[in-house]
């Protein structure tokens, strides 16, 4: 039986020293010998030290009300029985009885334990292996154990906080033993929410990190701060606004129609996302997620500590919802001793961008004037002109003879000198803050952990701003036989934008600086504006815009966790675990009635007129309502048993069976005619007064009302067994089995059975064990299948009812999905090998890793005649294959201790953390064939699937984009020229499909996601102070630069007046011989340019239309294209740290202050000009907000 030695430590708040008397006042009452052991640790400061298969501590005595002396009190409580005491300073140690007659018989080890300090430690347990015999060292940290004479001697030795060491004895020398500290091992235990598995026993791809690690002050949710971090995830920010959920790549991807993302799990508890965001969505690397992810509401002060799953042995017990890997985040919990409060501040200032940036590469007032100048230089006709301003305005007014030649000439120098600022104008730079104070504490057999949060972040957009408020509580009980724990959080979020429709950044970037914000006289200043669709236009302010529109998102959620444990042998363990969770989550985005946009549906006029339109008065109100319930009930018995006595075989099982049904309800509705300031009233109207409004009203499905309601329920079972060999040689198998009805009607399409097998060897002591600077060598393998499912899928005809047909008098249904009863489960094969190294006393230590995951019968829509009723249908003919290696590294080039005094102040530290993860993903399914050897996995892609990178491509990476080869200008006026577009192309492209034409005139750019990211973190320490940085990579990624010409559909060349253009312009084609010198196209007549944009022999082929014109062409030519890789100094903070002494004095436990930067600079191709590569894209319609740098000031006090 296993030998354990129990420290009874019994810590009262408010009290820190007691003395050592040794007397003890007792009740008369009937005790069990712990708590008689807790009465004299509280009385008297002594702790009793015994091993738990000597003495039973539950076992009764009956005690006197009278005062005992500790010696009589202890020769009492052990009358009758085979074990005896001693006393030292601090310390009762109760162990047998030493016999003589024995001892005679015996051999005699003594020695002396201590930390790697030279300090004593005393209470270590030294165990003779394979047996339970055994004593525990003296208060000097001296021991004494009496043994049957024998070969072949090994001793354990143990100690909570330190490292178990395993000693051979082989002669008569007294042994001088050293301990190391736990905390000097690469991370001793792995959660994975089901199992806690030792570090030694894992044969699973894990990457274990502690929150305070990569801890970023001012940012304020934990996904953000995971870039460059975890080998083999790919990290993606697309926006730098508030609330944006990044996306994560765990090891590439694994699906193409559904979700890319991982899977969340708080302590041991999947989490939801508070909204359903639809998959095509949250896949689409142009959409911005301001709704939030599962964890937004996660408070990143209350994280302990992260591990990311990835192979199929470790994600197995998850089953379907793990193929694209799972993030388990275990939060903090109290810990024994004293109450403990914590305050924790951070302040941040974002700055905005400005013209002055290399990021934003925008003519300025005189350079866009110039670009009007030649223009009108070159007798352009100015038509279709949306908003006469500027320049142009100017001039035409000299035309008209209403300027003369001299007032003409001062209004033009205005506006070459006005240069309005619209960054400043429209952007601030930003300060947010974030508070948080927790308190902690507990006794041995309860702790407790609670926190409150609160943090404002404001955006760099004016009026954009975000408040979260977030509470916790976590109660864990022992008693007896019994654990008990309970988890209580909530979080309110309540974040406003502006809407996306008004284009705040886009509009910065791409309106003329000549345009003037105001009036002379300070007054807002408007222009006509038409919107697209319409023949008239509205008067136009961005500001007015800015501040008569709103988009509001507030969310909350509650969530309860409880989870009951009971051992019913010493090796066998019941829990039982519920969890419930409730999501809210309200949008309302409005347009008031003075904003351009209320105008126009309004039909009022630039010149006052107004027209009968789609809306008539007041205001448009969107609401969107989300309710998420979640309940979840798990119950699981753990085995763990030596299966000899000499305890090198081990067994370890766990069984279990789990719950959950996973509800989303809500509506969805257009109000117009919202008098917000009338009470928030929908006003009436005369429908015979309002045709276009009534024909909107009855026909638009967001204008009557869209309901939803989704239910999800399941149930699962799983099991896993591990079996260990001198702790050397570990086998492990999991196996869960996921149950659905949606599909297939087979009964054998209805169950996926999700398993794995994985194996360890630690053959350090086996290859090398007199190698002393080797440390660890490890290796570890698995295999396994994962699998995944659509929530939208089912085997049965879906018929969606609709309303009442006018014309019919009856109701009138379509069908919502098409029976799909063949449809299976996508699966996924994975292997992984990684081997694990620790050199130089754990100086250098790291691990390789190596994967392959292939995807088979992944899901692929495919195009079906309309006469079905639908127009897509979802198939398993897709394979998908992911592989790549893994390199995480630490490394210590200074010595501890370096530096150090003997006064206990820290010397001179260095860490460094090299992170490196390559991810290599393809397509690999077969499908016809172009001449190029390119294959397309699916028959309706348009050209634009194509050069945004939606198109499935055989033998490509997802998300891989094409591109219109460039072939040069045409030296006689300048346009741009491309390869195989010329009509002469016609009749073998009227024989190819659409699909064949845009891959036989596009070529592959790239891949619009990078396949190698990483970090490398260096942190300095000396004495009190502390200076860390972290740089982050990432490379193969390719992006397309911004785009030049955004007028493309229009038929004259000169762009609207109120149009800025990018710097790259100013270098355009004039005269012939340009050509030599520039790419940029130069500014063609209006006969030229009509005939390019009027007259394309492709434009009307809509059975293989590869293109717009080749305005739209230069735009997403390959000339266009540049590398996406970059390197960012991700943080850099400088921490100090108060003395003890001082912090005394304050009457304060602990406090630091530190100053971090992150964001600081971005290294990446000059041809970007500052267009950030990781959040500004020309594939996307609108340009996001750039990840900007913030300076941060942290504050953290412990009371």
């Amino acid at each position: 039986m296993r030998w354990t030695w129990v420290w009874v430590i019994v810590l009262v708040f408010g009290v820190l020293e007691k003395g050592t008397a040794q007397t003890v006042k007792m009740k008369e009452s009937v005790q069990t010998l712990r708590v008689v052991f807790d009465e004299v640790e509280q009385q008297t400061g002594m702790l009793t030290l015994f091993s738990n298969n000597e003495l039973d501590m539950h076992r009764e005595v009956k005690l006197e009300s009278r005062e005992y002396t500790l010696k009589e009190l202890y020769e009492y409580l052990l009358k009758g029985t085979s074990l005896e005491f001693e006393i030292f300073n601090h310390y009762v140690v109760i162990r047998p009885v030493r016999r003589k007659k024995e001892e005679a018989k015996m051999r005699e080890i003594k020695g002396k334990v201590s930390d790697e300090k030279g300090e004593p430690l005393a209470g270590v347990s030294i165990v003779l292996k394979g047996s339970s015999r055994g004593v525990i060292t003296d208060a000097n940290g001296n021991f004494r154990i009496l043994l049957p004479k024998m070969n072949n001697i090994v001793l354990l030795f143990s100690f909570i906080g330190k490292r178990m060491k395993q000693v051979f004895y082989f002669g008569n020398d007294d042994l001088n033993i050293v301990m190391a500290d736990e905390n000097l091992e690469v991370e001793e235990v792995v959660i994975t929410g089901f199992q806690n598995i030792s570090k030694r026993h894992l044969t699973s791809a894990v990457t274990s990190m502690k929150a305070s690690e990569i801890m970023l002050p001012g940012v304020t949710t934990i996904d953000r701060m995971l870039e460059g971090q975890v080998p083999g995830m790919i990290f993606m920010q697309n926006s730098g606004q508030i609330g944006v959920a990044p996306r994560l790549r765990i090891r590439g991807s694994s699906t193409i129609l559904g979700t890319q993302e991982p899977l969340w799990v708080i302590d041991g508890i999947v989490q939801n996302d508070p909204v359903n965001v639809d998959a095509g969505q949250i896949n689409d690397l142009d959409f911005v997620n301001l709704l939030g992810n599962a964890i937004s509401g996660l408070n990143p002060n209350d994280v302990e500590r992260i591990d990311v799953l990835k192979d199929a042995s470790a994600t197995a017990l998850y089953g379907v919802r793990a193929a694209n890997g799972v993030i388990v985040i275990t939060t903090k919990k109290g810990q024994e001793g004293p109450l403990k409060v914590n305050y924790n501040f951070t302040g941040s200032l974002t700055t905005r961008s400005r013209y002055t940036d290399s990021s934003v590469d925008m003519m300025n007032a005189l350079e866009r004037i110039d670009y009007s100048r030649e223009i009108i230089e070159k007798g352009i006709v100015l038509s279709n002109i949306s908003s006469w301003v500027g320049y142009e305005s100017a001039l035409m007014d000299y035309y008209s003879g209403k300027l003369t030649h001299e007032e003409f000439v001062e209004k033009v120098n205005f506006y070459e000198s006005n240069n309005t600022d619209w960054f400043d104008i429209i952007c601030r730079d930003a300060f947010s803050h974030n508070h948080n104070l927790s308190i902690s504490g507990g006794s041995a057999n309860m702790k407790y952990y609670a926190s409150l949060g609160y943090s404002r972040e404001n955006g760099v957009l004016k009026k954009e701003q975000g408040d979260r408020y977030t509470a916790m509580m976590r109660l864990n009980l022992n008693y007896d036989k019994f654990t008990m724990s309970f988890g209580l959080s909530g979080n309110v979020q309540e974040k406003q934008y502006t809407p996306n429709e008004v284009g705040l950044m886009t509009y910065a970037y791409n309106t003329s600086r000549a345009v003037p914000a105001y009036n002379e006289d300070g007054s807002t200043w408007y222009y006509p504006y038409t919107y697209s669709g319409q023949n008239f236009p509205v008067n136009y302010n961005i500001l007015q815009e800015r501040d008569h529109t709103s988009q509001e998102m507030n969310t909350s959620g509650l969530s309860l966790t409880a989870q009951l444990g009971y051992r019913i042998f010493p090796s066998l363990k019941a829990e039982a675990t519920f969890s419930y969770t409730i999501n809210n989550s309200d949008q309302e985005t409005y347009f008031g009635d003075q904003s351009a946009y209320a105008a126009n549906l309004r039909g009022e006029k630039y010149d006052g007129a107004k027209m009968k339109n789609f809306m008539p008065f007041g205001a448009e109100l969107r609401k969107e309502n989300t309710k998420n319930t979640n309940y979840m009930l798990r119950g699981q018995l753990n085995y763990t048993k030596f299966l000899d006595e000499a305890q090198d075989h081990m067994i370890t099982a766990s069984v279990g069976g789990e719950l959950s049904s996973t509800k989303y309800t809500g509506i969805k509705q257009t109000h117009r005619g919202y008098l917000k300031d009338r009470g928030m009233l929908i006003s009436t109207f005369d429908a015979e007064s309002y045709p276009d409004f009534e024909k909107w009203l009855v026909s638009t499905p967001d204008a009557r009302g869209i309901l939803k309601d989704q239910l999800t329920n399941s149930v699962s079972g799983y099991a896993t067994v591990s079996y260990s060999y001198m702790n050397k040689y570990i086998l492990n198998a999991n196996m869960r089995i996921d149950a659905s009805n949606k599909f297939g009607s087979r009964a054998n399409d209805k169950l996926l059975p999700v398993w794995s097998v994985s194996a360890r060897w630690n053959m350090k002591e086996d290859l090398m064990p007199h190698w002393t600077w080797v440390n660890n060598l490890s290796w570890r393998a698995s295999f396994g299948y994962q699998g995944n499912m659509l929530d939208t899928e089912s085997p049965e005809l879906i018929i969606k009812k609709g309303d009442l047909h006018t014309q019919m008098n009856s109701y009138r249904s379509t069908i919502h999905k098409f029976p799909n009863p063949n449809l299976s489960w996508e699966k996924t094969a994975s292997f992984n090998t990684t081997v694990d190294f620790s050199f130089f006393k754990n100086r250098v230590r790291g691990s390789f890793s190596y994967f392959y995951k292939k995807t088979k019968n992944a899901f692929l829509s495919k195009k079906i005649s309309v006469v079905n009723g639908v127009r897509q249908y979802t198939v398993n003919q897709g394979t998908v294959e992911n592989t790549g290696v893994e390199f995480a590294f630490q490394l210590y080039p200074i010595p501890p201790g370096l530096g150090a005094t003997s006064g206990g102040k820290r010397g001179f530290t260095w860490r460094i953390d090299p992170q490196l993860g390559q991810v290599l993903n393809k397509l690999i399914s077969k499908a016809t064939e172009n001449k190029k050897g390119d294959q397309t996995l699916h028959d309706d892609y348009t050209y634009e699937d194509y050069l945004n990178g939606k198109a499935q491509v055989s033998g490509r990476p997802l998300n891989s984009f094409f591109s219109y080869e460039f072939t040069g200008l045409n030296p006689q006026n300048g346009a741009p020229t491309f390869a195989r577009i010329g009509e002469e192309n016609w009749e073998q492209y009227a024989e190819m499909t659409n699909d064949g034409v845009c891959l036989t005139v596009m070529d592959y750019s790239g891949c619009r996601v990078p396949y190698l990211q990483g970090g490398i973190s260096n942190t300095f320490g000396y004495r009190q102070f502390t200076l860390s940085f972290n740089l982050a990579y990432s490379i193969g990624s390719k992006v397309r630069l911004m785009k030049l010409y955004d007028n493309t559909s229009s038929n004259v060349s000169a762009p609207q007046p109120v149009q800025n253009l990018r710097r790259e312009l100013v270098d355009r084609w004039r005269k012939p011989g340009d050509e030599k010198r520039t790419n940029i196209p130069g500014i063609l007549s209006t006969g030229d340019f009509a005939e390019t944009v009027d007259k394309p022999w492709w434009k009307t082929e809509n059975s293989y239309k590869f293109g717009e014109n080749i305005w739209q062409m230069y735009n997403n030519a390959d000339i266009r294209v540049v590398s996406g890789n970059y390197l960012k100094l991700q943080s850099l903070s400088l921490r100090y740290s108060l003395p003890d002494d001082l912090c005394k004095k304050m009457r304060i436990s602990a406090m630091y202050l530190s100053f971090s930067t992150s964001n600081l600079f971005t290294w990446s191709a000059k041809e970007l000009k500052g267009q950030d590569p990781t959040s500004q894209s020309g594939s996307s319609t609108s340009i996001s907000v750039p990840v900007l740098p913030s300076y941060t000031l942290n504050l953290n006090v412990s009371f």
